[in-house]
């Protein structure tokens, strides 16, 4: 057997471990980079999750300061999974959960790639490296990432069941409307919309079993603990201007940043593919109603990747990108290798955790051994060896630096750890019950996770009239942070017995220091990339 026909015998045998390992390793440094001081929203969740074990379903909302409140816990059964992963694994277990959804969600999006291309590996691979790498960002212990697994799986189902005809294939479908409706019901009517554009067939049967399963979908969606409510929580929750414009995660996705760039530059590439290359009209639909989601909200960035770009395994699986793509890569590794040494030099090897220095090390023996093993005296700069025996070589390189990127200066203090501190000092030297709260709306939920009463969190739809049933808390507590309503006046309403805001909160940090009619009881300070943020626990003078 001659040098050429070991390599490729080799190569073959060892080719798909190695997309598997290079597909998981394609959204760790996302989950690596993920630290749950950084996710307030991520402390919500779990809270809810403790509350549902301990009391029941909640039907009156039992960590604010407000009475009779009436919110659906739309999220209930993600808080429940993972307060149920924190409580026995702790952040390390919440990352580890983090990158195993990640890495479901990436494997079903290869398999699904794998369908509609006709077996196109290296496309398939390609598609889903990038698409893991870029999602990474998106893949955050939040009920999104659940939703988002299940979704994906329905299409997988759907793509399925149009070219093989096999109704069985649908029989899945009313089960996973159940698991959206109880895990994320804000998104649980993406369950239906997805089923439409997969009725654009000439095919009788296959539209009357389609729609036949869009009626059971729709009846085991009443599976829940708030029936009709949950299904219809979107239609109270979504198209609010006040929220539209205020919450990040709301707003239009900005070019002015690399995530958007990028987003921008795969939408065009998308539409360019299309327009190129004749595809069914199921992905046109498809493609062009998630696009249109992602433009309104950034949030869908995350269904815009796995749900609207596998189409392009499709349009592009007669072109031959193999040498281009590898080409490509060989020039990104010098790249992103360069920049490392820089870092390297800058920071210093120690600065980065253990197991990523394992990590580390382990790429440059693979590394290595790529060179040893494919002879660099000609190997590497031939065009016809360059696409198939460094594949492994040039992506394990650009994973890892990805790695070592994200975790350099994690010892630097984080805002939630700020607050933490704070209500930390509450609970130990006050009684929790006793305690009315005002917190900036970001930390209500990190509030809720110590056992205090605060009056606002980050489920800003619950604060609106038509999801509690009482008022626009919302609309008032935008009119504080505006100056419309007199910080005086709010404070006297509630009667807060404390009051925790920093020095980033230019206006009410600064006034309330000035105030004579409060007093500070806790104050600390730390440095983050060099700024100094101060956190004071103000409380009226005639108050605790």
């Amino acid at each position: 057997m001659t040098e050429e026909e070991l390599t490729e015998k080799i190569l073959e045998k060892t080719l798909p471990l190695i997309q598997i390992i290079l597909l998981t390793a394609s959204v760790a440094y996302g989950a690596m980079s993920f630290h749950l001081t950084e996710r307030a929203d991520t402390y919500f969740i779990m809270n809810l999750g403790r509350y549902v074990l301990e009391n029941g379903f909640p039907y009156v909302d039992p960590f604010t300061i407000h009475e009779n409140l009436q919110p659906v816990a739309q999220q209930w059964l993600s808080g429940v999974f993972f307060w149920e992963i924190y409580k026995s694994f702790g952040a390390y277990g919440l990352c580890v959960a983090d990158s195993i959804i990640g890495i479901i969600l990436v494997m079903i999006y290869w398999r699904l790639c794998l369908l509609v291309s006709g077996g196109e590996k290296f496309l398939s691979f390609v598609l889903s490296f990038g698409v893991g790498v870029i999602a990474s960002y998106w893949i955050v212990p939040r009920p999104h990432i659940i939703s988002t697994i299940i979704l994906l799986s329905e299409v997988f189902l759907l793509e399925r069941f149009t070219r093989t005809k096999n109704f069985k294939l649908l029989l899945p479908l009313p089960i996973l409307s159940t698991l959206l409706v109880n895990f994320h019901a804000a998104v649980w009517m993406m369950s239906l919309i997805l089923c439409l554009p997969f009725l654009f067939v000439k095919n009788s049967r296959h539209i009357k079993f389609l729609l036949a399963t869009m009626a059971a979908i729709f009846l085991f969606g009443l599976i829940n603990p708030y029936g009709l409510d949950a299904m219809t929580y979107v239609f109270r929750s979504y198209g609010i201007d006040s929220i539209n414009q205020s919450i990040k995660e709301m707003l239009t996705p900005s070019a002015h940043n690399l995530r958007g760039k990028i987003f921008y530059l795969s939408e065009a590439f998308i539409i360019f593919s299309f327009a190129k290359f004749k595809v069914p009209l199921r992905y046109i639909f498809l493609s062009g109603g998630i696009i249109f989601l992602a433009i309104m909200h950034e949030r869908n960035v995350i269904l815009f990747y796995f749900l609207a770009t596998f189409p392009l395994a499709f349009a592009w699986k007669n072109f031959n990108l193999e040498r281009f793509f590898m080409k490509l890569l060989f020039f990104i590794q010098l790249a992103i290798n360069t920049f490392l040494i820089v870092k390297i030099l800058k920071y210093g090897f120690w600065k980065i955790i253990f197991p990523l220095k394992v990590l580390f090390i382990s790429e440059i023996l693979f590394l290595a051994f790529n060179l040893l093993f494919t002879k660099i005296g000609g190997s590497i700069i031939r065009s016809d060896k360059l696409p198939k025996t460094n594949l492994s070589l040039f992506l394990t390189a650009l994973v890892f630096s990805g790695i070592f990127f994200t975790t350099l200066d994690t010892d630097k203090k984080e805002s939630d750890e700020i607050y933490g501190s704070a209500m930390k000092y509450l609970v130990e030297n006050e009684s929790p019950e006793k305690i009315s709260l005002y917190v900036n709306q970001g930390y209500g939920g990190l509030a809720g996770m110590f056992g205090l009463k605060y009056y606002i969190d980050s489920r800003s739809e619950v604060f609106l009239p038509a999801n509690n049933g009482q008022k626009n808390i919302f609309k008032e507590y935008l009119d504080l942070k505006s100056g419309k309503i007199p910080y005086e006046d709010f404070f006297s309403r509630y009667n807060f017995t404390h009051i925790i805001t920093d020095s980033k909160d230019y206006f009410l940090y600064d006034e309330l220091s000035r105030d004579k009619n409060f007093r500070v009881i806790y104050e600390s300070e730390h440095v983050k990339d060099y700024e100094v943020i101060r956190c004071k626990i103000f409380v009226p003078k005639n108050g605790v």
